[in-house]
């Protein structure tokens, strides 16, 4: 199975390369074919405006707002966080809690959180509170930060499908994904893909996530337009995340 998603990613890439949009690639964080028509993509500005808020910054990158089982979590891109906690189940709470890592887009980061899952492989991680007990002031400032939030929910990408992204002037812009049972392949990002991008989420347009922005590349390091493979939340979020957003 594990091969055959290979060959699969594999030819999704040499497709981008023959079109020759496919070039270098890049990580983005800072110091990092169905068209919708015109008419339709105006009708879920208004929605996915309302959703603007719900993307944070996270370090020198992004991410978004979900609803955790007891508490909001974050997603965001792997590569977005300073250090990776250890690599043991016993890890002590400070070695996986970031001290200054969040706040609103456009203002410096002064918010903890703790990492709850890293992958390094796919790129992502989910972010949660500080621990109440022992960290009450920095527990206290995340749920002002995410509380007032909406949530934005998670499904899973067709196979080829127009989706939105946020823009560095907080603006959304469309472009084309793929996927063939696996990570997610931008394209046809018509406003390119910035850094400061990273952790972005991949909205479809009735505003739910399906992947997380991580890699870019293209033909012209001017405008990137392409990226790949990029985290697919319905296939990297772990097990208990997915539950409790009630997906199966």
């Amino acid at each position: 199975m594990r091969q055959r998603q290979r060959d699969h990613d594999h030819r999704l890439r040499t497709s981008l390369e023959r079109r020759g949009t496919y070039g270098s690639l890049a990580r983005i964080c800072l110091g990092v074919s169905a068209h919708i028509p015109k008419t339709a993509g105006k009708e879920h500005m208004n929605h996915l405006d309302a959703l603007t808020r719900s993307i944070i910054r996270v370090g020198d990158g992004r991410g978004f707002v979900i609803e955790g089982e007891a508490d909001r979590l974050i997603i965001t891109a792997a590569h977005c966080l300073p250090f990776f906690p250890p690599c043991m189940s016993f890890s002590d709470l400070h070695e996986r809690t970031y001290q200054k890592l969040l706040a609103p887009i456009g203002e410096e980061p002064i918010i903890g959180t703790e990492c709850l899952f890293v992958d390094p492989i796919s790129d992502i991680a989910i972010l949660g509170p500080p621990d109440y007990q022992e960290l009450s002031h920095q527990w206290e400032q995340y749920d002002e930060l995410v509380d007032p939030l909406d949530p934005i929910s998670v499904a899973d990408a067709p196979e080829e499908t127009s989706a939105w992204l946020l823009s560095l002037d907080k603006q959304w812009r469309q472009c084309m994904v793929r996927h063939l049972g696996g990570p997610l392949w931008l394209y046809d990002a018509k406003d390119g893909i910035h850094a400061g991008m990273s952790g972005s989420p991949v909205l479809l347009g009735d505003g739910s996530a399906i992947g997380v922005v991580c890699v870019v590349g293209g033909v012209d390091p001017r405008l990137y337009t392409e990226g790949g493979p990029n985290p697919r939340l319905m296939t990297n979020l772990p097990g208990w995340c997915l539950r409790a957003l009630a997906i199966d």
